[in-house]
């Protein structure tokens, strides 16, 4: 039971920062000369590169850590800092940064392929998404933690796949509005849960 409940705040944890419902009105703006098939085609290799770019970091975030004499407890508050930043940005509290300015939806709109870039990098897998893995691989070496945190990522992009796929249709049955209302949800989620990562780095260091 307690595996199973690791895994449901670590899964939670990583679909709120994805957030694949948010990209929805993107993806359908960037791919509205494609067909149903090129814009399949363009999901699978982004999903598929976008897991590849995580689980690296996942592997290697212990490393990554040790070489720029990073502690984990260091990493869990400046994370936690960042992903509230994000949280914010997603519950509409702060206007920054899009994640992409409309001079590069723009570009993205007008590329033969996106799956790479933008969709891949930085959409899917970015810089908050990576710090994510990172924080939640540096609680614990054991390898259950990685193969949650693994599966975590694997499960995500796969729904966020159906989910662009049928963006359409989703558009259609919920809207615009239906769509900002479940990413704030997420952002929300995201919020509670990058609180909790300073929290408990606060508490190693005392």
């Amino acid at each position: 039971m307690e595996w199973f409940a690791v895994f449901f705040t670590t899964f939670g944890f990583i679909f709120a920062l994805i957030d694949p419902l948010g990209y929805v009105p993107l993806f359908l703006a960037m791919t509205a000369t494609d067909s149903k098939e090129r814009r399949q085609r363009m999901l699978r290799r982004a999903c598929t590169t976008a897991f590849f770019v995580l689980l690296i970091f996942i592997l290697l975030g212990h490393s990554i850590l040790a070489f720029f004499h990073i502690s984990i407890p260091a990493l869990q508050i400046s994370g936690g800092l960042i992903l509230l930043f994000i949280g914010f940005e997603m519950l509409n509290l702060l206007h920054s940064k899009e994640p992409l300015t409309p001079s590069e939806e723009n570009e993205a709109s007008q590329k033969d392929d996106i799956s790479i870039v933008p969709l891949a990098i930085p959409m899917l897998s970015g810089p908050a998404s990576i710090v994510a893995v990172v924080v939640l691989t540096a609680k614990s070496s054991a390898v259950a933690n990685y193969l949650v945190v693994i599966l975590s990522v694997f499960l995500t992009l796969l729904i966020t796949y159906f989910v662009l796929s049928a963006s359409e249709r989703i558009m259609k049955v919920v809207g615009l509005t239906g769509v900002n209302a479940a990413s704030r949800i997420m952002g929300l989620l995201l919020s509670a849960m990058a609180v909790q990562f300073v929290i408990d780095g606060f508490l190693a260091i005392r």
